[in-house]
């Protein structure tokens, strides 16, 4: 799989609370983000913010702005996903007293096995969230 990957999500028709993305290469259409990544996304960008561009790699990369964490030994991906703690910004600079979101319980669906290891969750992914026009 390619290194760095690009999800356009937006929000769910039917609840806008939850946050969901289409990627014809893997049939997914409507695929939600579970609970936990639906609420960081949206802690993220507001409650306004209709779409957001997310870029996200098992390296770091220029731009980053989260990063998550996994929680569990990851051996096997199951149907349920898996968890991670999830933190934004990737780092605080200095006397920064900017918005720092801290929150375990991020759940990750089997669909992300299209983008990592089938086998094995990725034991860290860093991430771009940024709300788009």
């Amino acid at each position: 799989m390619n290194a760095m990957n690009l999800i356009s999500a937006y929000r769910s028709l039917s609840d806008r609370n939850f946050w969901c993305f289409d990627d014809p290469r893997f049939g997914l259409i409507e695929e939600p983000f579970m609970e936990g990544a639906s609420a960081f996304i949206s802690a993220i960008v507001g409650g306004d913010c209709e779409r957001v561009e997310l870029v996200f790699s098992t390296n770091r990369f220029p731009g980053a702005n989260c990063i998550l964490q996994r929680v569990w030994d990851g051996t096997q991906v199951t149907e349920e996903g898996c968890e991670y703690m999830a933190r934004y910004p990737l780092e605080k600079k200095g006397d920064d007293q900017g918005l720092i979101i801290d929150q375990e319980g991020v759940w990750l669906c089997p669909a992300m096995t299209h983008y990592f290891d089938k086998e094995r969750a990725p034991e860290v992914i860093y991430g771009r969230v940024r709300a788009k026009p």
